[in-house]
């Protein structure tokens, strides 16, 4: 009977992560796209928005220690981004997230708001000016531009916010309005930017690596305070 009791426990727990994506005795929760047949990339859309808010929600109302993310995404939409993004800021509950393979484009902005920014050693990070695709009259496709253009400056402010506290902008004594310019020159020279782990760490866009120096053990990553920007 005990047994049975058990399995039954972790078959709810195996349901409770694929379904949900969420582990609410560990506090841990999985960042990833819904899987769909005709993509072969996920990415960061409005069901993955509202399934990471209630599960942030839910952990931060029972009660307020640390929360581990672990994502494996790429890009995606702007605006359901930015709710992840404020979510995480707005949490009371110190979180730390983990990215397996990459964080590129939308998925390296949401990392930004993570009180510990850990990455796994083959991770990849990749920034650019967001895109857009539009048609209609040549007001719509203006206002589009214009939105599309203020989306951009906010990007680059937050991977600003925390780069300029890295060792490379700092031996600069670049304020975030200069670390902000830097990073927009570079996405202009490349279009795409893409960055190893060490080199993220190196520019702010992270805090370390899984499984090197302090970062070694995987139950001690629960950061315990908010970092406010």
């Amino acid at each position: 009977r005990k047994s049975h009791m058990v399995n039954d426990a972790h078959e709810q727990l195996l349901q409770s992560i694929h379904q949900h994506h969420i582990n609410i005795q560990s506090r841990e929760i999985y960042l990833h796209g819904n899987y769909l047949h005709d993509s072969d990339e996920p990415s960061i859309e409005y069901r993955m928005a509202t399934t990471f808010i209630k599960n942030m929600q839910l952990l931060d109302s029972i009660n307020n220690t640390g929360i581990i993310v672990h994502m494996h995404t790429g890009g995606g939409n702007w605006l359901d981004g930015m709710a992840i993004y404020n979510t995480i800021r707005f949490a009371k509950s110190p979180v730390t997230f983990i990215v397996y393979g990459r964080a590129t484009s939308m998925s390296g902005v949401i990392l930004q708001a993570a009180d510990l920014r850990i990455l796994t050693k083959d991770s990849e990070i990749m920034l650019h000016h967001g895109s857009i695709g539009v048609d209609g009259t040549s007001l719509s496709v203006k206002s589009a531009v214009e939105v599309n253009n203020a989306s951009c400056k906010r990007m680059l402010e937050l991977f600003a916010i925390r780069a300029v506290r890295a060792n490379y902008f700092k031996e600069k004594n670049y304020t975030i309005q200069q670390t902000a310019k830097y990073i927009n020159k570079k996405l202009e020279q490349k279009g795409d930017w893409y960055l190893s782990t060490k080199e993220a760490i190196d520019y702010g866009f992270a805090d370390g690596t899984l499984g090197e120096g302090k970062f070694n053990d995987l139950n001690k990553l629960r950061y315990n305070k908010k970092t406010r920007i």
